[in-house]
């Protein structure tokens, strides 16, 4: 048997500059924007469903406060998580490497190859979306 091909980790790290942060930012608050007018309609629906529940069938009227207020929660703490990403964006040295993305890649392998060395993690590093390197422990040992 030749080889075989199999998947292991691809980490992408970018290299903040201030127009990465100025995205990053831009599509958080956009997200917020979105949040809070999911909020504000699914409150507005939801209160005509329940008054109308009310009164023929109080026991799901109640299941669906319930549900709604469940969302209600999931969507404030998303608000939340994306209001501190900003301020964490916000706070990172411009030229600092992060860890953005992990994606899946491929590597194959041979009889006699040290596993543990093939299913090291590659990195690829970005700034403004370019790919400015490529780090793979194992092309590095050729």
């Amino acid at each position: 048997m030749a080889g075989l091909d199999i998947k292991r980790p691809v980490v992408v790290k970018v290299i903040m500059t201030e127009p990465f942060r100025a995205q990053l930012i831009s599509e958080a608050k956009e997200t917020i924007k979105n949040i809070e007018q999911n909020l504000d309609s699914m409150e507005m629906e939801a209160r005509k469903q329940i008054a109308a529940m009310q009164i023929s069938n109080p026991h799901q009227a109640s299941l669906v406060t319930q549900q709604m207020e469940a969302e209600k929660e999931r969507l404030v703490k998303m608000r939340g998580e994306l209001d501190w990403r900003i301020r964490e964006v916000q706070g990172v040295e411009l030229g600092a490497e992060l860890p953005f993305r992990v994606f899946e890649g491929s590597v194959t392998i041979d009889v006699g190859d040290n596993f543990l060395e093939k299913m090291s993690q590659t990195e690829v590093v970005i700034k403004d979306w370019k790919v400015v390197e490529i780090r793979d422990p194992v092309q590095q040992k050729v």
